[in-house]
């Protein structure tokens, strides 16, 4: 009995390994359909909390959300403005 809890465990630690394994090329291949083939950095576990890990998983590019974006647009309009302004005084 106790050989053939070992061999089930095994075989279920084999079968997890793999299933990471396809997760992992399913997510490259969405990645690549999306049109963002950004390269993929394989994890320890899939509960993992790694800092690195969690970056890796983030989308690439810009951390600015539209709102935030649209608001440092107004402020430069806003700053460009202001330096024309003064330039015309002068």
């Amino acid at each position: 009995m106790l050989e053939q809890n070992r061999l089930l465990e095994l075989a279920l630690k084999g079968l997890k390994a793999e299933r990471l394994r396809v997760d992992e090329e399913m997510a490259e291949i969405e990645r690549q359909l999306s049109g963002n083939a950004a390269p993929l950095t394989t994890r320890v576990s899939p509960a993992s909390t790694d800092r690195r890990t969690a970056k890796a998983q983030s989308q690439p590019g810009s951390r600015l959300t539209p709102a935030g974006r649209k608001k440092l647009s107004d402020l430069m309009k806003k700053r460009w403005a202001e330096r024309r302004k003064a330039a015309a005084k002068k």
